[in-house]
């Protein structure tokens, strides 16, 4: 048989060619099957869309990532049978919310069912603080509360920030290729498997979401739940394999490096809760406050807040990689504050724009700000 004596480079280049072409000719498929019964997110007042655009693009990315990664996954992963069973179950609860709508509360039980059979079967699982506040090896109690609170938070976070043309996937394209290369270097073949499949179904789908013609598609919550699931595997591995004695290169500040890696929807869910609770308000209740909200109402399209929130992803991450030696605590202080000063930059813009819509001769632009100022993705009638 040729695919188990893949080693090296080849094998990850079959990974991400296999799942981009699975891609290039399922989503097509899936966007006339879903257009042919309607299944479609229509038009409205929330929503950015002008013509009704099918949301099944999550049955695109599992089906290609999941013959990609079974394909060449060989032994490489020991824990296959429980990731692939659990990231069965996050397909299935995102394509029934997709057509039909979960309630939030069974939709939270159903993830944290899921996180737990990986949990506690596979023994996916944080073991240690890095020695941030003085915690090395941490009891078990305390690694499963941990793990399966942050296993959720990024669940959420990837499924809260699908809210405008290509942002979530640009955000997993991202993450895959930094994950990736860092755990192709250090010797962790699996784990790069599974990085160069999702990036490879993401990059084609990215090219079908960011279009405008009949062949646009969201990915849905079929997406972004199996996307957040992947990305929340892999970072507990990172972090996992950085404490591991025998891993070549260790970063001295895995955990906040791991922060950066997912900064865009880590650190957005968390500023839109808290602005939530202070307005007393349920953090769960879905509103406008999310930065590609912030971007649209500075003036900017759809595509240019995708693209200047991924070349600022970029940058936080090249920091964190370079600041790596000064410390979790230190380091993630610094990436706060650079969070916190550019999106401080972002309000500013978009208060500049609304005084600029008060001045007469910018009544035709006033109708286009308004416009996008109430705008929402589809997915962003969700809450967690």
């Amino acid at each position: 048989m040729l695919l188990p004596t893949l080693t090296g480079l080849i094998v990850l280049l079959t990974a991400f060619l296999l799942s981009a072409l699975l891609t290039s000719f399922l989503v097509p498929q899936i966007i006339k099957v879903a257009s042919k019964f309607h299944l479609t997110d229509k038009p409205g007042y929330r929503k950015i869309h002008k013509y009704e655009t099918p949301t099944l693009g999550g049955i695109g990315i599992f089906a290609a990532f999941s013959i990609s990664y079974l394909t060449t996954i060989n032994s490489y992963d020991p824990d296959t049978r429980f990731f692939f069973a659990v990231l069965l179950m996050l397909f299935f609860i995102g394509i029934t919310d997709d057509i039909i709508n979960i309630r939030p509360v069974k939709k939270l039980l159903l993830e944290i069912l899921a996180a737990m059979i990986l949990i506690v079967l596979a023994g996916i699982r944080f073991t240690t603080f890095h020695g941030f506040l003085g915690l090395h090896i941490i009891p078990l109690w305390l690694s499963v509360s941990v793990t399966l609170f942050i296993m959720i938070v990024i669940i959420n976070a990837l499924n809260l920030i699908d809210g405008v043309d290509g942002l979530a996937a640009s955000i997993g394209i991202l993450a895959s290729v930094v994950l990736g290369f860092w755990f192709w270097s250090r010797g962790s073949t699996g784990n790069a498997i599974i990085t160069a499949s999702l990036a490879g179904t993401l990059a084609v789908f990215l090219v079908f979401n960011m279009s405008k013609g009949k062949y646009k598609i969201f990915m849905g919550d079929s997406g972004s739940l199996v996307i957040g699931l992947i990305l929340s595997i892999l970072i507990i591995r990172f972090n996992e394999l950085n404490a591991a004695p025998e891993t070549v290169r260790p970063l001295h500040s895995a955990p906040a490096v791991s922060i950066a890696i997912l900064i865009v929807p880590l650190f957005d869910t968390l500023r839109v809760f808290i602005i939530r609770i202070l307005y007393h308000q349920s953090p769960f209740t879905a509103d406008n406050r999310h930065i590609h909200h912030l971007m649209l109402r500075a003036g900017y399209s759809p595509r240019e807040s995708t693209l200047y929130i991924s070349i600022a992803h970029i940058l936080i991450i090249a920091v964190a990689f370079l600041l790596d030696n000064i410390g979790i605590f230190m380091l993630s202080i610094v990436l706060l504050l650079i969070c916190m000063g550019l999106t401080g930059l972002v309000h500013l813009k978009v208060r500049n724009n609304t005084r600029r819509r008060r001045l007469p001769e910018d009544k035709i632009e006033i109708g286009k700000v308004t416009n996008q100022m109430h705008i929402v993705h589809h997915n962003e009638k969700k809450s967690i």
